[in-house]
């Protein structure tokens, strides 16, 4: 039998929250390692320069001015806007069956940005150069295959043989947790019956570097501003989440029918439809752990809850978990408790779930408000978005919430 490495703290998954919380914890003190089933080489890749469309990754954040305080605080954050990114100054939201419209300003919020537009692996690359040269230990390229705990620890069994122990595991490892069902945390789900397409898109017009979302009764479109090395104006990352069925249809389209489709969904708010990349589907699932521990573990991310992708807000929530995990760790380190401490982790989980369960009802909300045609509802939601859009306190504090900036 091979020898088991203990550490302080194992994070399982090395995806932009987990790879966030090692490095974090790292920072404290903590002797850490990050188990991440991709290898090396996958995980740093530069990107080449995007020319055109087929050039982006389709899978982008919008990161929020509290997650973007976090990467300062983990020193990468300069070299994540030091690749592709694009700060968008407007979010515009609009009915697409009405006439209500809404429409936030960085400005009015004294600031510089609403967030900005990243590729996830940019944010990832970051942290991994910076996990380099750090204490972590990385161990990548290897699977967890198995999870048991005795005497107070827990131990992780990896495919390649290895055995690993610590105090405190913290499962970063997605929507699909093994660790989560391996340690018997139950959830509370539910399939939306939709699928998200995601692909990029080049227009004729300029993004005017403004996040453009347009709610339907099949779901909601969102262009989302992109900004290459040249500067154009003209790239968007779409998220296009509609009904399976509607899902289905639009993803069998050739190119030419499935832009003429998209560009009268966005009403040609940026003009013509240039360009498409290969496109992706993926089935939403609002999904969420009853409890984010147990004895000597704990959920972060993904992991611990998922929501619908209609405002953007899962990475947020998952760098939001990270903040006040390694909040709670730091206090407890500073106390002279360990990882694992009862206390420590409730707090973690006080702190979290109940901001979480907010923000998932409230998207609850707004799915369930777009996605029905009583005249009554298709009035007050159009009313509600015209008259919220005039009360600019009240408005602007919806969007400083989003932000984070009042946390």
């Amino acid at each position: 039998m091979s020898e088991v490495k203990t550490f302080d703290i194992l994070v399982a998954g090395g995806g932009m929250i987990g790879s966030a919380l090692a490095l974090g914890l790292s920072r404290q003190g903590w002797q850490v390692a990050l188990v991440e089933g991709s290898d090396h080489e996958t995980l740093v890749r530069a990107p080449e320069p995007a020319a055109t469309v087929a050039d982006f990754e389709p899978r982008v954040s919008a990161v929020s001015v509290a997650s973007q305080r976090l990467l300062e605080q983990l020193g990468v954050w300069s070299e994540v806007t030091a690749g592709r990114h694009c700060p968008y100054q407007t979010m515009t939201v609009w009915d697409g069956d009405g006439t209500g419209r809404i429409q936030f300003e960085a400005a009015e919020l004294q600031a510089r940005a609403l967030g900005t537009i990243v590729e996830n692996r940019s944010i990832v690359r970051a942290l991994f150069g910076a996990l380099e040269q750090s204490p972590v230990e990385l161990i990548e390229g290897a699977r967890i295959t198995g999870c048991r705990r005795s005497s107070g620890s827990y131990a992780l069994e990896l495919e390649d043989g290895q055995s690993l122990s610590a105090g405190l595991v913290v499962g970063c490892d997605g929507a699909n947790s093994r660790l989560r069902q391996w340690v018997g945390l139950p959830t509370r789900e539910w399939d939306y019956d939709q699928q998200a397409i995601v692909c990029t898109v080049q227009t004729s017009q300029s993004h005017r570097f403004t996040a453009w979302q347009r709610f339907s009764m099949t779901g909601p479109l969102a262009f989302l501003p992109l900004l290459p090395e040249s500067g154009s104006e003209h790239f968007c990352s779409i998220v296009w989440s509609q009904d399976t069925d509607e899902a289905r249809r639009l993803m069998t389209l050739e190119d030419t029918e499935f832009v003429a489709e998209l560009e009268q969904a966005i009403e040609r708010e940026l003009g013509t439809v240039q360009a498409v990349s290969k496109r992706f589907a993926f089935p939403l699932r609002q999904r969420h752990a009853k409890d984010y521990i147990a004895p000597g573990f704990a959920l972060v991310g993904d992991a611990a809850h998922t929501i619908h992708p209609l405002a953007g807000q899962g990475a947020n929530l998952g760098f939001g978990d990270v903040r006040t995990l390694l909040d709670e760790l730091s206090r407890a380190r500073k106390a002279g408790l360990g990882p694992a401490d009862e206390l420590v982790l409730a707090r973690y989980q006080r702190r979290r779930k109940g901001e979480n369960l907010t923000m998932m009802a409230a998207m609850e909300g707004f799915k369930q408000l777009f996605g029905r045609d009583e005249l009554p509802v298709r009035w007050l939601r159009n009313t509600g978005l015209r008259w919220l859009n005039q009360l600019g306190p009240v408005k602007n504090r919806i969007a400083a919430e989003a932000m984070g900036l009042n946390g």
